[in-house]
């Protein structure tokens, strides 16, 4: 009995232990990638393509999905970005709307589900705000961690 019960200590002390070095290595991979993302949000404000898509991994491999459609390839999404920006003349404001989410899929990857808002001027004129959200997974390569997968979707209007 005495060694069912040691074995049955040992087994939960082991899930603790990786349970507890998880959530260190997520709050490690949260520490990194927070200050980029705080970069991104100023880049964005800034309407600087080439500061925002830095912490991207440039690749053809990148994807990013947004409204139906699937853009392939760091310079695909660099390009559409330029677009979407008029070429650093839209007035678009950005902000963050809540807290992102932090999710460990292990030690090398995560994915962090970040609300944000977005107001400008419609081109009739009108002022818009609107909320959505960006779904970014990160992963750690050798030089650092980068995007390498990105899904936008956007609350849809009243009416």
């Amino acid at each position: 009995m005495k060694k069912v019960l040691v074995v049955a200590a040992m087994l939960c002390l082991g899930l603790f232990a990786g349970s507890a070095l998880a959530q260190s290595s997520a709050s490690e991979a949260e520490q990194a990638i927070r200050p980029m993302m705080a970069k991104m949000l100023a880049a964005a404000n800034a309407f600087d393509t080439d500061a925002f898509m830095a912490p991207m991994v440039r690749s053809p491999d990148l994807v990013f999905a947004i409204n139906g459609e699937i853009i392939r390839g760091w310079n695909a999404l660099h390009a559409q970005q330029l677009k979407w920006w008029n070429n650093g003349k839209s007035d678009a404001k950005y902000a963050q709307d809540g807290a992102p989410g932090f999710m460990a899929l292990g030690s090398n990857v995560e994915i962090v589900t970040w609300p944000l808002s977005a107001s400008g001027t419609l081109p009739n004129g009108k002022p818009l705000t609107s909320a959505f959200v960006v779904t970014y997974v990160w992963q750690r390569l050798p030089q650092g961690w980068r995007i390498v997968y990105g899904h936008e979707s956007w609350k849809k209007p009243p009416g």
